[in-house]
């Protein structure tokens, strides 16, 4: 029993004098602890962003119950299908015509080219100059003219068209050079047919307009002078004045 009581008191005590010397160490830590933490330098906060401007708000105009509604936006030029004009390709040589046909039965020959001045009131020192096309429909002679060859008005034969616009067309040597097609517009611009370039060729033959005879003008005869009457004579006796004349008083004697 002695020896089992002073076994038990020996664990006692190295169980003892060993937490009696574990423990300075652990005070010694705790003590080191905050002295590492005061001698970290603490982090600077970061600035905070500035906020943005909030955008203003735009004022909508005040819709009143008796406004329009608004107008549609026109359509863009770029979904417009884009008009073709004519070109200036067609040459004929050797006194050849250019033969165009349209829709239809209308076609006609093209033999010479021209210039026409035409006087504008509104300018009267620029005298404007305009394209003129004689052309063959059927047998007959007629005439096309217009500012340029692109739009083309229906016109009479050359000679009424002179007689029209009041002076002579100046005709080219040899045949103009050509559209690939003729524009025959109104006097309102609006497009009243088409006729396309087909061929070079001799036009047919045209019958010679009828010329007017000019009529003789009348010769004004000269009025005859009034013949005196058998009375008016014997009136005036012999030493009667001529009619018309009067002699003063006193200038044939009395007893005469």
């Amino acid at each position: 029993m002695r020896s089992g009581s002073r076994l038990a008191l020996a664990s006692c005590v190295a169980l003892l004098c060993g937490m009696l010397g574990a423990a300075p160490g652990l005070a010694q830590e705790d003590a080191t602890a905050p002295l590492g933490e005061a001698e970290a330098p603490a982090p600077k906060p970061k600035p905070r962003p500035k906020p943005k401007p909030k955008p203003k708000p735009v004022a909508k105009p005040a819709e009143t119950p008796d406004a329009p509604p608004a107008a549609p936006l026109p359509m863009p030029a770029a979904n417009l299908a884009p008009v073709k004009l004519p070109e200036l390709i067609v040459v004929c040589d050797n006194g050849q015509g250019a033969f165009y046909e349209g829709q239809g039965a209308v076609s006609l020959w093209v033999t010479r080219s021209g210039t026409i001045t035409v006087d504008n009131p509104l300018r009267p020192l620029t005298p404007e100059a305009t394209r003129v096309l004689q052309v063959v429909i059927g047998n007959k002679a007629a005439t096309a003219f217009g500012p340029d060859l692109l739009a083309l008005r229906r016109g009479g034969s050359p000679a009424a068209l002179e007689a029209t616009i009041g002076g002579p067309v100046r005709w080219d040597e040899q045949l103009t050079v050509l559209p690939d097609f003729l524009n025959i517009v109104s006097e309102a611009g609006e497009v009243l047919a088409r006729l396309d370039y087909s061929r070079c060729g001799d036009a047919p033959e045209v019958k010679a307009a009828p010329v007017a005879k000019a009529k003789p003008k009348p010769v004004a005869k000269s009025p005859r002078p009034p013949k005196a009457s058998a009375a008016e004579g014997a009136g005036r006796g012999e030493g009667a004045a001529p009619r018309g004349l009067q002699l003063p008083q006193g200038a044939i004697p009395a007893g005469q």
